[in-house]
């Protein structure tokens, strides 16, 4: 905080470990979504339209995740891991339905971490305006 009168800007807050940690997570997911998706189009070659789709989506995300740090509200970072959630739950009963245990549980394990490292950040003082 700047004294009274010295005509300089106020700095954002520090950042604690709840953001941090809560960021890694989200790129983490955010990239393991960007592999399996560039994964399936190496696969699929640039015929699978489904595949392409799934890659832009996964890559937008993945780049908004990057930025997200240089905003100065906590919020965006919060909406992000709320994309990533979704993500993961869905791919989570995508790989329930096609019997591939591995894609389930991985998927599953960083969605339920999302949520939890979510509701963490979402607790601190500074989120909720007590700071």
């Amino acid at each position: 905080m700047t004294a009274p009168g010295t005509g300089s800007t106020r700095q954002p807050p520090r950042r604690g470990a709840a953001y941090w940690i809560c960021f890694a997570v989200v790129l983490l997911s955010a990239s393991v979504s960007v592999w399996y998706s560039v994964t399936a189009v190496i696969a699929g070659g640039l015929e699978d339209a489904d595949a392409l789709y799934a890659a832009s989506r996964s890559v937008a995300i993945v780049v908004v995740a990057l930025i997200v740090p240089l905003f100065p509200a906590d919020a965006a970072l919060l909406a992000i891991a709320v994309v990533m959630v979704i993500v993961q739950g869905i791919d989570t009963f995508v790989g329930a339905v096609q019997g591939n245990t591995l894609v389930m549980v991985g998927a599953a394990v960083l969605c339920i971490v999302n949520i939890v490292t979510a509701s963490f950040l979402a607790r601190t003082d500074r989120v909720r305006g007590a700071a």
